[in-house]
């Protein structure tokens, strides 16, 4: 059963604490109460008992000891099913995201948690790369809306299935300045030089209303590190 693969780690993450040190980082980096709280982002400590899954261990250890003092925000389905996590160092930039089976047919999305209630009632969904790219962007945008972070520059079919299933408003695109976020919103070349539709294309063929958000600096999370909430809401205002 798929719910049986997440008992372990449902179990594991209801153990770990978010502790201070992690928690005043958050604070730093924008991250407001709410979606603190509320994606229950925690601070990974070891398990008591082995994880019983072989990747798992091999890739953190057996206990998950190699994520100890991570960061760590888990994701869930629209329905809440723990679909895995992604785990952030806090003291240097080292980034995983550990997926269980059932996330291959569900979108993988950090801020669906809070987010989910806005969007059923209709608040439009400001889309951005990474956790603190979203934490910043909740600064500027209205409260009815729900800012999702993809994860990475790119909506997979579960992304664009999951908006054209639940979205009633506008879809922002906040990618980074960047070539690779360029492109992901816009088109362009992938690994082998083919022309791959961008995410504005993909969106409007199943009938989304959706605009690319211009703005300067390189990603809201830079933004965000230059001068806070004032300077995200002079930009994204």
């Amino acid at each position: 059963m798929p719910e049986a693969d997440s008992d372990w780690l449902e179990e594991a993450l209801a153990e770990c604490p978010l502790t201070e040190e992690v928690e005043n980082y958050l604070l730093s980096r924008g991250a407001q109460e709410p979606t603190i709280r509320g994606e229950h982002l925690v601070t990974w400590q070891p398990l008591k008992a082995p994880a019983p899954v072989e990747d798992f261990r091999r890739w953190y250890g057996s206990r998950g000891e190699r994520l100890t003092g991570y960061l760590v925000c888990p994701v869930r389905s629209p329905k809440g099913t723990l679909l895995g996590f992604e785990a952030r160092n806090t003291h240097r930039k080292q980034i995983s995201d550990y997926r269980l089976p059932q996330a291959k047919w569900n979108p993988f999305w950090l801020g669906v948690q809070v987010g989910m209630q806005r969007i059923w009632d209709g608040g439009d969904i400001w889309i951005v790369e990474g956790l603190f790219d979203k934490c910043a962007l909740e600064w500027g945008v209205p409260n009815k809306d729900a800012v999702l972070a993809s994860v990475r520059a790119h909506l997979t079919r579960e992304h664009i299935e999951f908006l054209r299933r639940y979205c009633k408003g506008w879809i922002h695109l906040v990618y980074d300045n960047d070539v690779t976020g360029r492109n992901a919103t816009h088109g362009g070349p992938d690994s082998s030089g083919r022309m791959v539709p961008g995410a504005l294309d993909r969106l409007a063929r199943v009938g989304l209303k959706c605009r690319d958000v211009t703005y300067s600096g390189k990603d809201p999370g830079a933004v965000w590190d230059k001068g806070g909430a004032a300077a995200i809401q002079a930009v994204f205002s």
